[in-house]
C-alpha cells in the first residue's frame, strides 16, 4: 500500500494525566502515515486525486486546539478519526509524543503510536 507520510507536525494543546498539566499548552509532535492507493495522482499530477497534506496538517492543528485529554491515546484517537474520515484513506497510523514530558527522568519524547485500517 502506497501512503502519504507527515513527520513531527509542531502543535501546542492541552493534555495531561492532572489538571495542573492540562492547565497550560504543551507542545505536541505529531506524525501521521495515512494509507492510500497513489497510483491515480501519480499519474495525472492532479491534487485533486490524492489527499492534500496541507489540508490534513490544518486539520490536526484544529483537533489539537479544541481538544482536552487526559491521555495522548484519547488525542491519537481522535486525530485518527478524523483522518479515517477522508475518502480514498484506507488506514491511518498516528504517533503523538510530548518532548518534554512531565517526569523525572531525563527522557527526549514520550509518544504514543495507533494504528487503524
Amino acid at each position: 500500500m502506497d501512503s502519504i507520510i507527515v513527520r513531527d507536525l509542531r502543535v501546542k494543546g492541552h493534555v495531561g494525566a492532572t489538571e495542573e498539566e492540562r492547565s497550560e499548552e504543551q507542545l505536541l509532535l505529531v506524525g501521521i502515515e495515512i494509507a492510500l492507493d497513489l497510483r491515480r495522482p501519480g499519474k495525472t499530477d492532479d491534487l485533486n486525486d490524492t489527499v492534500d497534506y496541507g489540508t490534513v496538517t490544518r486539520e490536526i492543528e484544529e483537533v489539537v486546539a479544541t481538544t482536552t485529554c487526559a491521555l495522548l491515546e484519547n488525542l491519537a484517537e481522535k486525530i485518527a478519526g478524523h483522518i479515517a474520515a477522508i475518502p480514498g484513506v484506507n488506514g491511518v497510523s498516528v504517533e503523538v509524543a510530548k518532548d518534554a514530558p512531565p517526569i523525572e527522568q531525563d527522557v527526549g519524547r514520550i509518544a504514543v503510536r495507533i494504528e487503524r485500517l
